[in-house]
């Protein structure tokens, strides 16, 4: 069970595949190939991301490890710099969309807003008389 999000981390995730699926092929649909290219890479670099981020904070935070190794912290950071190199390669030199690039980007959030958003109406529904 070592470096495994938690069942939230997990739901946000899944969610955002899910939605990443979902926006990708509204992509397809209404615009085109490109359009759809652009919001999978965006969100798939996004959601990877944010993987590696749960994945960090779980060893970060786990309790009877010892401390991280310097590397760890550098791998964390090189994150940054690897989401931005596939996004500056998926709109110059790939050509898609920098808009449709951007979209894919926020799946992220919005799967954390729709976890956030289901979780509060359904305390508030647990609530009521």
């Amino acid at each position: 069970m070592r470096n495994q999000p938690s069942f939230a981390l997990r739901s946000i995730e899944n969610s955002g595949w899910l939605i990443l699926a979902l926006m990708s092929l509204a992509g397809l649909i209404l615009r085109d190939v490109p359009t759809a290219l652009g919001v999978a890479t965006g969100g798939a670099c996004a959601l990877g991301s944010f993987r590696m981020m749960d994945v960090y904070f779980a060893r970060i935070f786990q309790k009877n490890v010892s401390r991280p190794k310097w590397w760890h912290h550098v791998l964390y950071i090189l994150r940054f710099f690897a989401l931005m190199g596939v996004v500056a390669l998926a709109i110059g030199w790939a050509g898609l969309p920098v808009v449709s690039v951007v979209i894919g980007l926020t799946i992220p959030p919005l799967a954390i807003f729709i976890h956030g958003a289901r979780y509060a109406l359904r305390i508030q529904g647990s609530t009521r008389a």
